[in-house]
């Protein structure tokens, strides 16, 4: 490629820059604290599904199956999109309706990250830059919940995280 990168691989030579492009796009939840379980009723394509959680999480599925609906719910929840005012521990989020009603949303601080939620980061990745990036997600040492697509990479998830709990959507 005349040694020019791909725009994949341009973004995706630092992990930190992939990252924030990642939250940029919404596929990309920083969390405070580690999930133990979800349980979705009437949500997206689900009638009812519960998924336990473990420390490494790969939620498999082919593109409709409900990998993006866990993400957003986890995401509906829990307001980790929003960042609170520097040096403060903690902020809200009200929201008024035009009928009147609040929707309110407390934001914390997201400095000690303890999960990672991540929908489908490897899309832009070949298998060897896909391999480094879990790497480098391991190497942070935090709960992880991971929706993948990507059958071809498999081998790469169990080498690099072998005691994943692996869910399948059907």
């Amino acid at each position: 490629m005349n040694g020019q990168l791909s725009v994949g691989e341009w973004i995706c030579q630092d992990f930190g820059r992939y990252m924030k492009s990642l939250v940029v796009e919404g596929r990309c939840l920083f969390l405070q604290f580690k999930l133990q379980s979800l349980d979705l009723t009437k949500i997206g394509r689900f009638n009812e599904k519960h998924l336990d959680f473990a420390d490494v999480n790969i939620v498999l599925g082919l593109n409709g199956r409900g990998m993006s609906t866990i993400v957003r719910a986890i995401s509906s929840v829990t307001g980790s999109q929003v960042s609170v005012k520097g040096g403060q521990d903690h902020g809200e989020i009200n929201l008024t309706l035009s009928d009147g009603s609040v929707l309110h949303q407390d934001v914390f601080d997201a400095e000690n990250i303890n999960c990672i939620v991540l929908d489908c980061p490897g899309e832009r990745l070949d298998q060897e830059r896909y391999g480094e990036f879990l790497r480098y997600l391991r190497d942070l040492n935090v709960q992880l919940i991971l929706t993948v697509q990507r059958t071809d990479i498999y081998d790469i998830i169990r080498s690099t995280f072998p005691d994943c709990r692996f869910i399948q959507l059907d």
